[in-house]
């Protein structure tokens, strides 16, 4: 019997279905063999930008793992046919499944293509079936808060183990020429340490758990401080299990913050589900009476926006940091969204493109529903006429300035009283831009464009 294990976003070889369901098999067929493999289409590469970056270091970290562990991953360059005739041979293909669009049709396709060779796929990524939560008449929930409490119904899944031991004593060995990788590998070096792979990725849960759970409620909107967990990259690669976030935060001390992380967690399991059965929700709203609003075409303002040059400190510094770490506070992402969707009545589509780019935690359903709940386009979103102003929300969750003075230095020599809102002589004298839109004109321009 021969066993290949597809390898996506996955890396890493603790708590993994589809490593346990590999296990399964040999435990059954002392004689067969397993082997890693990695399908790469350059078709879909795209260009390196933070999200590749992350993604490839996280790959090549976890690629020497598996190497230094005596399993060796087997690279394949080239398209479907290419896949299907190097991987042909398996009795059988295991692979973690994806649930939405695209990845969804296209291993329908390859599940139907090797006929009656065995293909399983695993639920890995999420901790339940997207079809897994419903209401009594059959239908998905559309809001959170009904959705949570049939979610906290569920019975759960616990950390599977994977006994590596077994992999390693029936690995298929081979001699594979993987120099092509390297070049892939290199092209991803960047000057940003991004704390790669699965053993960073347990220490930080472990340190987020052990030092920020408790105070995760107060902490997680003040972007100075290191008060969120950092697990969203790690997720998205699959450097960490799900399963295993939940389970060790569920065990640890009683506490608000506890409480609120495990609802950021089942959020990411609402909008997953939403993605799943409104894949139009990339391009458009799930709300629909929102589908013929009237966005501006300001490639000005949009072009501001993105390079961190908009005149208010805390959307500048926000949109340097996402450019300079390829990452962004959470309570940031919600005031630069809010300011582009509402201030600058740009469609929220680019706002999420441009995040799809460079952030390298971006995962399709999370961003697209924050996008449209900041938009208030999307489902259980915040109501149309509920606009933040930047210089408030500054005020509020970066009191002192210490994160504006990090990422837009010209202005760090302000005082307190002026650092969120400088006065017109400040900006000349710091060379720094005058608000490119002001704010109580666009609220109401805003309200007035969503209220028709």
């Amino acid at each position: 019997m021969n066993i290949i294990c597809w390898i996506r976003s996955d890396f890493r070889l603790q708590d993994n279905q589809m490593l346990a369901k590999a296990v399964e098999y040999l435990e059954q067929d002392d004689q067969a063999t397993v082997e890693f493999v990695f399908w790469l289409n350059p078709d879909y590469i795209g260009p390196y930008e933070a999200r590749q970056q992350y993604f490839f270091q996280a790959l090549g970290h976890f690629s020497d793992n598996c190497k230094t562990k005596g399993l060796p991953i087997r690279f394949i360059e080239g398209d479907e046919a290419k896949f299907l005739e190097e991987t042909a041979m398996a009795d059988h293909l295991i692979f973690n499944a994806e649930y939405v669009e695209p990845f969804k049709t296209r291993d329908d396709a390859i599940i139907k293509k090797r006929q009656r060779q065995q293909t399983d796929r695993v639920l890995d990524r999420h901790l339940l079936h997207p079809h897994a939560v419903k209401k009594n008449d059959g239908g998905y929930y559309k809001v959170f808060t009904p959705y949570k409490n049939a979610f906290l119904k569920k019975d759960l899944p616990e950390p599977v183990q994977v006994n590596l031991d077994r992999l390693q004593a029936q690995y298929k060995k081979h001699e594979n020429d993987n120099s092509f990788i390297e070049e892939y590998f290199k092209q991803a070096q960047s000057e940003v340490d991004f704390q790669v792979g699965e053993e960073n990725a347990q220490d930080r849960l472990h340190q987020f758990i052990s030092s920020g759970l408790e105070q995760y409620e107060e902490d997680r909107d003040i972007p100075s401080i290191d008060g969120t967990s950092l697990m969203s990259r790690y997720l998205r690669t699959g450097e960490i299990s799900i399963r295993t976030i939940y389970t060790q935060v569920e065990q640890a001390a009683a506490s608000k913050g506890k409480q609120t992380y495990l609802t950021e967690l089942i959020w990411r399991e609402f909008y997953y589900t939403i993605l799943m059965h409104y894949p139009e929700s990339k391009r458009l709203p799930v709300n629909e009476q929102y589908n013929d609003i009237q966005w501006e075409d300001d490639e000005t303002g949009f072009d501001a926006w993105k390079k961190g040059e908009t005149g208010y400190p805390i959307v500048d510094a926000a949109m340097r940091q996402l450019n300079t770490t390829g990452w962004m506070h959470n309570r940031l992402r919600m005031i630069v969204a809010s300011f582009l969707t509402k201030d600058l009545l740009v469609d929220w589509q680019k706002g999420e493109q441009y995040f799809q780019k460079n952030l390298v935690d971006y995962e399709a359903a999370s961003n697209i529903g924050g996008w449209q709940w900041a938009a208030s386009v999307g489902t259980d979103a915040v109501p149309y006429f509920r606009v933040f102003n930047p210089t408030t929300q500054s005020k509020k969750f970066d009191a002192s300035g210490d994160f504006i003075r990090q990422y837009v230095p010209e202005i760090k020599d302000l005082p307190n009283k002026f650092i969120h809102e400088p006065t017109d002589q400040q900006r000349e004298d710091y060379d720094y831009p005058k608000p490119i839109v002001e704010h109580d004109m666009a609220r109401k321009r805003a309200i007035a464009r969503f209220k028709k």
